[in-house]
């Protein structure tokens, strides 16, 4: 695989005594079986040990889109690869043979073919995100809520489609159809860079996506339908002004979620300060949430919360309905107080200590349940991530915990592009006694090899460089950062400066050169003195010489309060 073009070799065992076929009459079935494909290669090259078929240009375009329809598959292959990978790299050929019963590690053969699925699903959703068309129905009113239907076409084709709903208080997108249909849709969202729930329901599967998940989805296209729809609304007077500006503001600014754990958790800024939540429906997905954040580290009732609320919905079928209100008035059941009504749906609202009443109350009057209403559960499971919760991630983001310190990062930019700077404030307030703690002050002493106090590091300063001159502020792999270092010795102060720099370095992978950077910097210590203070700053032994920092050495001067949030910049940046 390469960027603009996909090759397949094609071997054959010329190298048995007497082949039964070879290489040639391997690549006269893969080109009869192509054709059959309604594939057509741009050219066969004949090489000494393999054969080549090549496709590029439209005709490579012509093979993805028939990859189209087999994104589910790939990307259950992958998902499951990606689970069995861990074991199989941490455990012997031997305990996945006892324990499976297949004769296979995991090794750099299947490593390769990994990387190769990645790069064809890569490929297939570049395709997908290029060349889908998304089109959105017209306003229809007559339901419940006003909905209007989205499709996805590749071709002029209707590839899925799913219906979005206004509900009053939210954007809902659902679509429920057989299993293959649902898998389709699902991974055509997922290609798109949403993120999709899949529910089981009773007569198939179900795709069910909130306002957050809606505007996950970062498709021009979606994006356009979506916000049609919502000006449809606001134009026929069925949104007010208020919500409408909201929408139109969250649709533009991107979605509010970070994730944590593996837990997708949503952001929002309040009069209450910085909420972190994720709710569920199910009480089986709260408890693997819950697991998830305990074996991070996090401590329920402390850094995190879990709330409980919702009920049951009693669904009446139309023939049974007034009946039931019946039942419910002679059973002495008070609505409000044990029981609420939505009666354009047909449905009762009970909370869980009042389930059973109602429900007896119903049979009480010869209501079958199962023919004449049905009892689904519509509980919702909050957990909230509290500013104690905020500080530990924090804690661990200082630590060297990558998830942790991406999830700080993302959490920043969340707030920054929806609420503004004085939401990133808020949240530096909150977090800034976990980032001090530990935190070293200056006067620093510094001693010699035989711990003799010989100076005092006194200052500690940094400046931006880009070019040859110091800037306020720079971002980039050409941006570098110089730290002073002043120092004080038998009264007389000195200077020593060191400057920080992305290097690039470049790694060839089979057919593919990995581009990556690592931060370095370079000084010549001049004398034991300047040597005892490079080792108080950064713990690095040093001789006149040439000396070379890389990463231990740059977090090692994190740990100064006057360095830190510049390191931090610089890095981030």
């Amino acid at each position: 695989m390469y960027k603009d073009e996909i090759q397949i070799y094609i071997g054959g065992p010329e190298k048995e005594k007497r082949p039964i076929m070879t290489r040639d009459h391997f690549a006269i079935f893969w080109l009869w079986a192509l054709r059959e494909l309604g594939l057509k290669p741009n050219v066969v090259y004949k090489g000494r040990d393999v054969h080549y078929i090549v496709f590029r240009n439209a005709e490579l375009n012509e093979l993805l889109k028939a990859l189209v329809p087999a994104l589910p598959t790939l990307y259950e292959l992958r998902d499951a690869l990606a689970e069995f990978a861990d074991a199989f790299r941490v455990v012997t050929n031997e305990v996945i043979k006892a324990k499976y019963g297949v004769d296979w590690a995991y090794d750099v053969k299947t490593e390769n073919f990994f990387k190769k699925l990645n790069k064809i699903i890569a490929m297939v959703e570049a395709y997908l995100r290029k060349n889908i068309a998304i089109e959105k129905g017209r306003l229809d009113t007559n339901g419940s809520y006003p909905k209007t239907v989205i499709r996805f076409k590749l071709d002029r084709e209707v590839v899925a489609h799913i219906h979005t709903y206004w509900t009053g208080n939210k954007l809902l997108a659902r679509f429920k159809g057989s299993r293959e249909n649902v898998k389709r849709l699902a991974s055509i969202i997922r290609a798109l860079s949403g993120e999709v729930g899949i529910k089981t329901m009773n007569t198939g599967r179900n795709v069910k996506l909130t306002t957050d998940g809606i505007i996950a989805i970062r498709h021009d296209g979606w994006l356009k339908a979506v916000r049609g729809f919502v000006d449809e609304l606001y134009s026929k007077k069925l949104i007010d002004e208020k919500r409408y500006e909201k929408l139109v503001r969250d649709i533009e600014a991107g979605p509010n979620t970070v994730k944590f754990a593996g837990v997708e958790f949503s952001v929002n800024y309040t009069n209450k300060g910085i909420q972190v939540d994720c709710h569920w429906s199910s009480e089986a997905s709260k408890n693997a949430a819950v697991s998830a954040l305990k074996a991070k580290g996090l401590e329920g009732g402390k850094h995190f919360t879990v709330r409980e609320y919702g009920g049951y919905e009693i669904r009446i079928t139309e023939e049974a309905y007034a009946k039931a209100l019946e039942a419910l008035t002679q059973g002495r059941l008070k609505e409000r107080e044990h029981y609420t009504v939505d009666g354009k749906r047909h449905v009762i609202r009970v909370k869980e200590e009042h389930k059973d009443a109602v429900v007896n109350a119903l049979k009480a009057r010869g209501l079958e349940e199962g023919r004449d209403f049905t009892v689904e559960s519509n509980k919702i499971y909050a957990i909230h991530i509290t500013y104690d919760g905020l500080r530990e991630i924090q804690r661990m983001a200082l630590k060297g915990d990558i998830e942790a310190e991406r999830f700080i990062r993302e959490l920043k930019d969340v707030l920054s592009r929806r609420h503004g700077q004085s939401a990133v404030n808020k949240l530096i307030t909150i977090i800034t006694p976990a980032r001090e703690e530990g935190v070293i002050d200056l006067p620093l002493p510094v001693h010699d090899d035989r711990s003799n106090l010989i100076a005092h590091v006194v200052d500690l300063r940094y400046e931006f460089v880009k070019g040859d001159q110091p800037v306020s502020q720079c971002i980039g792999k050409d941006c570098r950062l110089r730290i002073i270092v002043e120092y004080e010795m038998q009264g007389e102060k000195r200077e020593l400066k060191i400057e920080w720099h992305w290097i690039k370095k470049e790694k060839k992978k089979g057919e593919t050169v990995i581009t990556y950077y690592y931060t370095m910097a370079w000084l010549t210590v001049k004398d034991d003195v300047e040597a005892a203070v490079l080792k108080a700053l950064t713990g690095k032994e040093a001789k006149r010489r040439q000396v070379y920092l890389l990463a231990n050495e740059l977090k090692a001067l994190r740990r100064f309060k006057a360095l830190k949030d510049a390191i931090d910049q610089w890095r981030e940046d």
